[in-house]
């Protein structure tokens, strides 16, 4: 162990093999169904926690001009060799975000990549940050677990194989986060990871966007934009916006 941060390690090479599957297929469908009629053409946009940039990718291809920012330089890499849309790519940590004031007009934040940090105040950094880095009347787009539904959904354990890794994967709960450990083995070679990220239920999670400054304009339970219903739905998708000036107002 290094002491450093889960979220620090988790998103190496490794993650990207053992993660292979995770194809553009599922980020058109959300960008289709969920961005697109937010109106991105020309906008500038923004994707928190970007990864290897499939959402960049998919936004970039309605118009947008994107920018990616994430932790991992693995990633970052991964998403610069992939890019076929024109993106810009930034590291950094999404709770002090290194952009100006009013920088975009979109921010999102995709497939869980919020609730990572020690406390729930640090996790409401980063919608703070998010609004701070917004023009107003500018949208964020946020996506998690749905934290009622996704403790009954929770398959305990699982193997499977992705390219040279034999993958173990063992999830629990414990209180609000759910954890994950990840052993991984190629012959001789195993590495082993852990993930943590905490459960926010869809009225505390709305609230907390509220807190930050935005109006909360839609909410909806999966990628092809469907009625968030707490008890079944897979995702917590909550679609906010920034107050616009009044007309006329200085």
């Amino acid at each position: 162990m290094t002491g450093s941060p889960w979220y620090a390690e988790r998103f190496d090479a490794t993650y990207l093999e053992a993660y292979a599957h995770r194809d553009a297929t599922e980020a058109d469908r959300a960008v289709h169904c969920l961005i697109e009629p937010l109106g991105v053409h020309g906008q500038r946009i923004l994707d928190l926690a970007c990864g290897a940039g499939r959402y960049l990718e998919a936004v970039g291809a309605l118009g947008a001009r994107m920018v990616g920012l994430d932790l991992s330089m693995a990633l970052l890499r991964a998403a610069h060799a992939a890019a076929v849309q024109p993106r810009h790519l930034v590291r950094g940590d999404v709770r002090r975000l290194p952009f100006a004031p009013a920088t975009f007009q979109g921010v999102i934040s995709m497939f869980t990549s919020f609730g990572y940090f020690p406390t729930a105040a640090e996790d409401a950094e980063v919608l703070h940050e998010a609004a701070r880095v917004l023009r107003p009347g500018g949208f964020l787009v946020l996506d998690v677990f749905n934290a009622v539904a996704l403790p009954a959904a929770l398959t305990p354990e699982s193997r499977r194989q992705s390219g040279r890794w034999d993958i173990h994967e063992r999830r629990w709960m414990d209180g609000d986060r759910v954890h994950k450990d990840i052993t991984l083995r190629a012959g001789a070679e195993t590495r082993t990871y852990h993930e943590a990220v905490r459960l926010w239920p869809a009225p505390a999670l709305s609230q907390a966007i509220v807190a930050a400054g935005f109006a909360i304009e839609a909410l909806r339970g999966d990628y092809d934009g469907g009625e968030f219903v707490a008890e079944r739905s897979p995702r917590t998708i909550v679609v906010a916006r920034l107050p616009a000036p009044a007309p006329g107002s200085a």
